[in-house]
């Protein structure tokens, strides 16, 4: 009766196996046959190669004073389980700044005066001579680590800057890049 029992289980799981979609693996153990054994096939299918993508926003526009301000570069992970790969960094570098004419220093241009005012980068308040230069990397990020870092800019000799209308650009490179 047992036997009748168990074979009609089997016969039921094979018909059931047969009929879904996704078949199942069913092992049979009695105390007559108490072992028995599987094997699931393993399969992969890759379509395309995962590129990881890295988003890093720079402000449009700072304006410069007396005071300091932040400086913000934000980065953010496109897909939040695609890392930067070990060994790696997204990096932003300042490429060039001044004015048209002038692309080698710190300095805003007051145009209908002929005036140039300088200013500084730096990465906090509290850090002592610590100034950034054209060429130098100003904020990076490696593995998990995303999200805003700041950086401080502020006018140099503001009480002798000339009263005036002064413009100018910093031009950024982001790159990924070895660590």
């Amino acid at each position: 009766m047992k036997k009748s029992k168990v074979l009609a289980m089997v016969t039921a799981a094979g018909l059931v196996s047969a009929i879904s979609p996704l078949s199942a693996l069913a092992a049979v153990v009695s105390e007559e046959t108490p072992d028995a054994s599987v094997q699931q096939q393993v399969t992969l299918e890759k379509t395309a190669e995962v590129v990881p993508t890295y988003t890093v926003d720079v402000p449009a526009q700072v304006e410069i004073g007396k005071d300091a301000k932040n400086l913000s570069f934000s980065m953010n992970l496109e897909n939040h389980d695609e890392f930067i790969p070990s060994g790696k960094k997204v990096s932003v570098k300042i490429v060039s700044a001044g004015y048209p004419g002038t692309l080698n220093k710190f300095a805003v241009w007051d145009s209908s005066k002929l005036q140039e005012a300088s200013y500084e980068i730096y990465e906090t308040d509290a850090m002592a001579g610590g100034r950034y230069s054209i060429g130098d990397e100003v904020a990076s990020w490696t593995g998990s680590n995303w999200g805003t870092q700041n950086r401080r800019i502020k006018a140099v000799d503001y009480e002798n800057i000339q009263p005036g209308s002064y413009s100018g650009v910093i031009n950024y490179s982001i790159s990924l890049e070895d660590a």
